[in-house]
């Protein structure tokens, strides 16, 4: 990454830059805009809005935060199935403004995941050729890149429905069909199975979350949201840095290596 802010001009995994006094939570905005110049970094990925900003007086939403770091490895549990045919129905009988702009942000949502995913392949394919190139072992870097390449063909595949709903919506929105009583029983639905998933999700890294979350404090049933924030972190698949002020590490050198990730440290 690289950080350019005032008079700093900063590139690498781990930046420690706490002498710029620098505002959190405008860094970590400047992380996740593409065209925001004052960090250069990787696209991040949803699990960031949940791990990527550490420090104190920011909550944590366990079930939400662990679903988002399993999706983040690319878990797919049997209920998301039953979720999608749901909230299929549900669009059925949701033709109304709101509904039509939901689906536009779903297709807008599904193209730009297509866009971050093409760079991560495309990144990986370069490990792979670097890795030869040195005469070095590809296998793992392979590997990566097939998950990535898998992942983006299951993206591709998310965007064609996206697009479809979308046109679905347009429909219905002309047509002004209402049907209110169905569609509260399939909102309620949907909502179920959105609990559900995101607990199904969240039982798939628990164990890791704990282990992680141990290593931080002797006391893991009373650490503060910023630990289980750090511990989630560590746990998760994450190539945008995570923006750290605080913290039980030495330096971002340390931050970024018990990571696994890169870092800010303001």
């Amino acid at each position: 990454m690289r950080l350019r802010v005032g008079g700093l001009d900063r590139s690498g995994r781990a930046l420690d830059v706490r002498e710029a006094n620098l505002d959190a939570e405008r860094v970590v905005r400047a992380v996740r805009d593409p065209a925001d110049d004052r960090v250069r970094c990787p696209r991040p990925g949803p699990v960031h809005e949940h791990v990527g900003l550490v420090r104190a007086g920011v909550g944590f939403d366990r079930r939400a935060t662990l679903a988002a770091v399993a999706r983040s490895h690319g878990e797919y549990p049997p209920v998301l199935d039953d979720l999608d045919a749901a909230r299929e129905r549900l669009a059925d009988h949701g033709a109304d403004g709101t509904a039509l702009r939901a689906a536009r942000e779903r297709a807008a949502d599904a193209t730009a995941d297509i866009e971050r995913l093409r760079e991560r392949v495309a990144e990986r394919r370069g490990e792979v050729t670097a890795r030869r190139e040195a005469d070095l072992d590809a296998a793992d870097a392979r590997d990566r890149l097939r998950d990535a390449a898998r992942a983006l063909s299951e993206a591709a595949t998310e965007q064609s429905a996206a697009r479809q709903r979308l046109a679905r919506e347009r429909e219905r929105a002309r047509a002004g069909y209402d049907a209110r009583a169905e569609r509260l029983r399939l909102e309620d639905r949907v909502a179920n199975l959105e609990r559900d998933a995101r607990g199904r999700l969240a039982e798939r890294v628990a164990e890791r979350f704990e282990g992680a979350l141990a290593d931080l404090t002797n006391e893991p049933e009373e650490s503060e949201p910023r630990l289980r924030r750090l511990a989630a972190a560590r746990v998760a698949v994450i190539a945008a840095p995570v923006v750290l002020t605080g913290g039980p590490f030495g330096d971002a050198d340390a931050a970024a290596a018990w990571l696994g990730a890169p870092v800010l440290v303001l």
